[in-house]
Parts: structure tokens; C-alpha cells; sequence
């Protein structure tokens, strides 16, 4: 967690600050999901399954 602490720092830096707790939660949230699937450490939810991702994000998000 420590060493993806300063480009995720690195990235909310980018965007000028939140309004809300709410916002901030959503962001940060998104940003950890597309990292992790960049990153490829996301294959263990999804393995075999070629609608993983889809399924991950929409666990993650909820919706």
C-alpha cells in the first residue's frame, strides 16, 4: 500500500481537491480499481471468466 501511496498522492494531486467526502470516496475507489487491473492483480476474480473485469468493476462499484 505504501509504494502506490505516492502516484495515487500524484493523482488526486491532478485534480484540485474534493468537495465531499462522498466524491473523494468514488475517486480514490475508481482510481485503486483501474490500477489494480492495469497492474494485472486482479486476475485471481477473474480467472477463465472473459467477463471478469466487467464483473469485478461492477462488484466494486456496486451497481
Amino acid at each position: 500500500i505504501e509504494c502506490d501511496h505516492g502516484k495515487l498522492k500524484r493523482i488526486i494531486g491532478a485534480t484540485l481537491g474534493f468537495k465531499s467526502m462522498k466524491t473523494a470516496y468514488a475517486t480514490i475507489k475508481g482510481i485503486e480499481v483501474m490500477r489494480a487491473l492495469r497492474k494485472g492483480q486482479a486476475s485471481a476474480f477473474y480467472y477463465g471468466d472473459p467477463l471478469g473485469e466487467m464483473r469485478l468493476v461492477s462488484r466494486v462499484f456496486e451497481m
